[in-house]
């Protein structure tokens, strides 16, 4: 295990003299309450995900609260549509094998395989086939 302790007060440099993404880090945790906006944003997604935490550490208790609350529901939404696309792509891939299995029963049937033939291999009824 690696310690490393930051004092902050003693990190000098200016936002334009920051070249390491290390550097950037220590100016914007070092510069965090009086920052407007985020710099670097653009540079990398770290600070993007550092920016999207300090918008939700300086909410009040009531907006805190009204935002867990949303962020509940918006996941909630979430996990009902992954289930609903789920639940269709099942049913679509098993009409699509029955469609299938149709299409080679009459592709069989028309080749002059016998319908008891087609019905065991296929796993159909002999009535389907013959309907075919």
């Amino acid at each position: 295990m690696r310690l490393t302790l930051l004092q902050l007060p003693c990190f000098t440099k200016e936002i334009d003299e920051c070249e390491t993404i290390f550097e950037k880090i220590i100016y914007v945790l070092k510069h965090m309450e009086i920052l407007q906006r985020m710099p670097f944003l653009a540079q990398s997604a770290v600070f993007k995900r550092l920016s999207e935490i300090a918008d939700v550490a300086s909410l009040t208790k009531e907006e805190r609260r009204q935002y867990d609350e949303d962020l509940k529901h918006y996941r909630d939404t979430i996990a009902v549509m992954h289930g609903q696309f789920m639940e269709g792509e099942t049913k679509g891939r098993a009409e699509g094998r029955a469609e299938e299995r149709m299409a080679n029963a009459m592709s069989l049937k028309a080749n002059g395989v016998p319908i008891d033939i087609i019905a065991k291999s296929l796993g159909l009824t002999e009535d389907e086939v013959a309907r075919l």
